[in-house]
């Protein structure tokens, strides 16, 4: 959508002038705003621009004046500058095609100005007979190239006056627009005749596309002479017989779109089509002049002119007529447009804001991503970490255990089996102890050391009784020595007072059991069988000592 909010706005350059128009409503071209620069002659030549700077200053000043400063418009330039190439190109993809027109361009297309701005209209595909045989499709394509520093010289002269160009056109494909919309049927093999002031433009279209463009100098079939030589536009004007044609000048035409016939049936189209019809458009005299000639010349083909300032369903007003090219220009829709020869970075540089922003909020999103997600992973590596560290340290030590275990006894089967074999039956000790005490002994008290000694006190009648018991003790089967370390009578009633002697001698024994760690690289082992001794003794010396006291009490030893 071109203009400013839902209005559309078309201008056109050419040599007379300058045409601006705004449009409120498409369908009945109602028309909201005109203006109309006109120039000086010999500010444009055969559509080069003698002087940009001055051109620039008159175009602002109108600009300026006539309120166009923010306006968007459709710009349609005249079709001299413009080249039309017919090409088949190897593929039926779409971005296929694009890129194989962009690469023909830029390296294969001769073309009589060296940086070219271009687009193309796919028109169709056919199939065709390769060297070797075989038939491949192709997508045919016009392509449309024009001088890329005449338009931008265009879009820079509308830059400084404050207006801004959505689109560029040439004008065969502006006024085809609108001269269809006025018929009211697309073109199929018509020319169309473009009659303005001081020059004629013919436009050949196929199946609704333009495929040829010429512009013939009206002046200089009067004169002879190159344009704007004469004194003052007024004067040239003056020459050309503006509201009618000079027979030199019909006749020249006539010869001219003959010759173009011609070649569009036999040279474009090898005999295989012709023009069927030819439509005029321009002032209303010199259009109906030339439509009554071309009738009488041209019998075969169907002559009309279009009458935009009465078109059947429009708005009757002789501006539409005026600025036809202009309204063709901003009746421009995605849907109607052929080409656009805006230049390339110009359409980049419309979307490069919007999409260096989209770029930057994605990258935003994907960096606030990045940084959760690394938060998170670090997290889960931090404690990953620290558990491998743990379970390190605990196979560290597994490992420091095991080298002790292999160092001390060989290998663990064979550690295991000794501590099998050093293991100590409790009840066993405790029964072979009392079993061995004499006559009026009893057993007071018993400990087990962790180094594999056993600490008995018992109580005996006779001194004697002692030394019997301490033989016993080393004789037992679990023994490896024994020894006395102290002796004393005792003095102890049970009743907490010491009055006399009780008759009895309290005698505390040593005993070092065997299989005892004597030897201080058996280590290891010895701490197993004392972990072993541990678990094991303190209960049952409990309990032992508890049946003893019982058969003690029971006087099964008096």
């Amino acid at each position: 959508m071109l203009g400013l909010g839902s209005k559309k706005a078309g201008l056109t350059i050419e040599q007379t002038g300058v045409r601006f128009i705004q449009l409120k409503n498409n369908k009945t071209w109602e028309i909201e705003k005109q203006a109309f620069l006109p120039l000086e002659p010999g500010t444009i030549i055969e559509n080069q621009i003698a002087d940009v700077e001055k051109l620039s200053e008159q175009v602002r000043q109108w600009a300026e004046q006539e309120g166009l400063k923010g306006s968007r418009v459709a710009l349609s330039v005249p079709p001299s500058q413009v080249i039309i190439r017919k090409m088949n190109i190897s593929a039926v993809n779409a971005k296929q095609v694009q890129q194989l027109v962009a690469l023909e361009v830029e390296t294969g297309l001769h073309l009589p100005f060296e940086e070219p701005v271009y687009d193309f209209i796919p028109v169709g595909r056919e199939k065709v007979l390769q060297e070797d045989g075989l038939e491949e499709e192709v997508t045919r394509v016009l392509v449309f190239a024009a001088p890329k520093n005449l338009v931008n010289e265009y879009i820079g002269i509308l830059d400084s006056a404050g207006i801004k160009t959505d689109s560029v056109e040439v004008s065969a494909t502006a006024l085809g627009r609108i001269a269809e919309i006025a018929q009211g049927r697309p073109f199929a093999d018509t020319m169309l005749v473009h009659l303005e002031h001081s020059q004629l433009d013919v436009y050949m279209f196929r199946e609704g596309h333009p495929v040829f463009m010429r512009t013939i100098n009206l002046l200089d079939l009067a004169e002879e002479t190159p344009m704007f030589q004469s004194e003052s536009y007024l004067a040239q004007k003056a020459a050309l017989g503006e509201d009618s044609l000079s027979s030199e000048q019909i006749l020249e035409i006539t010869a001219e779109i003959s010759r173009m016939l011609n070649f569009y049936q036999y040279s474009l189209h090898d005999g295989a089509a012709r023009i069927t019809e030819l439509i005029v458009t321009g002032p209303p005299v010199s259009r109906r002049q030339l439509v009554g000639e071309l009738n009488q010349a041209l019998a075969e083909i169907r002559i009309e002119e279009l009458i935009f300032e009465a078109t059947p369903g429009k708005t009757e007003d002789a501006s539409i007529n005026i600025y036809r090219v202009a309204i063709g220009a901003a009746l421009r829709e995605d849907k109607n447009s052929l080409i656009d020869l805006l230049p390339r970075e110009d359409r980049e540089a419309k979307v490069l804001p919007y999409a260096l922003a989209a770029l930057l909020v994605i990258w935003v999103l994907a960096a606030a991503g990045v940084t959760v997600f690394y938060a998170t992973q670090q997290g889960e590596l931090d404690r990953l970490t620290a558990q491998a560290q743990s379970l390190q340290a605990d196979s560290d030590v597994k490992q420091l255990e095991l080298r002790g275990l292999q160092g001390s006894g060989g290998s663990p089967a064979v550690l295991i089996a000794q501590l099998e074999a050093a293991r100590v039956d409790a009840v066993a000790v405790l029964q072979e102890l009392d079993q061995g005490l004499p006559k009026r002994a009893v057993i007071r008290d018993i400990s087990y050391s962790k180094s594999s000694t056993i600490d008995l006190t018992a109580d005996v009648g006779k001194i004697d009784d002692a030394a019997t018991y301490l033989a016993a003790l080393k004789k037992m089967s679990f023994v490896s020595n024994a020894a006395i370390a102290s002796l004393a009578e005792e003095t102890d009633t049970g009743n907490g007072s010491t009055q006399g002697a009780t008759g009895l001698y309290s005698v505390v024994y040593s005993i070092s059991m065997q299989g005892a760690a004597t030897n201080p690289s058996d280590t290891a082992a010895a701490q197993s069988a004392q972990s072993a001794g541990e678990a094991i003794a303190p209960g049952a010396a409990a309990s032992d000592l508890s049946t003893q006291e019982e058969s003690v009490n029971a006087g099964t030893n008096p």
